[in-house]
Formats: structure tokens, C-alpha cells, sequence
């Protein structure tokens, strides 16, 4: 299993989007996201390091800041 680092999954983030930048308190359906595409999203960061998302974690993300702080709680867990 990978292991990847924030600045990693912000890097694929930003790919994904197509941008060289982000703001992280742009909410993510003014991105062009919606709830399919941050599930996905999460469904690969699982299969891809081993974390696993609730169903309400999910439901709460509406930022770039939201969705990446719920990741690196997952990735950090003694961080929270």
C-alpha cells in the first residue's frame, strides 16, 4: 500500500482540476465538484493509502479546506 503526503494529494487535487493553484475556501461545487466526484475522490485516497471515510465525514465536505483537513486527519490521526 502507498503512502502519500499531503502535498502529494493536494498536487493530485490541483491535476485533477487542471489548476496550478488553489483556494482552499473555494467550495468545491464552485470548482465544477460535486458529492460524486469528492466520493470518488475519497474511494481512490482509500484504496491508495488504507484510510477509510464515513458517510458523514463525506457529507460535511464542502471546501478545499474541508475535504483536505479530513483527509490529513485520517492520514495523522494523533493530530486531531
Amino acid at each position: 500500500m502507498a503512502t502519500l503526503t499531503m502535498k502529494e494529494i493536494r498536487e493530485m487535487f490541483m491535476e485533477r482540476l487542471n489548476r496550478k493553484t488553489i483556494d482552499e475556501t473555494a467550495k468545491l461545487k464552485d470548482l465544477g465538484l460535486d458529492s460524486l466526484d469528492v466520493v470518488e475522490m475519497c474511494l481512490s485516497l482509500e484504496e491508495s493509502t488504507g484510510i477509510q471515510f464515513e458517510t458523514s465525514e463525506l457529507n460535511g465536505i464542502e471546501t478545499v479546506h474541508d475535504l483536505f483537513s479530513t483527509i490529513e486527519k485520517k492520514l495523522n490521526p494523533e493530530t486531531k
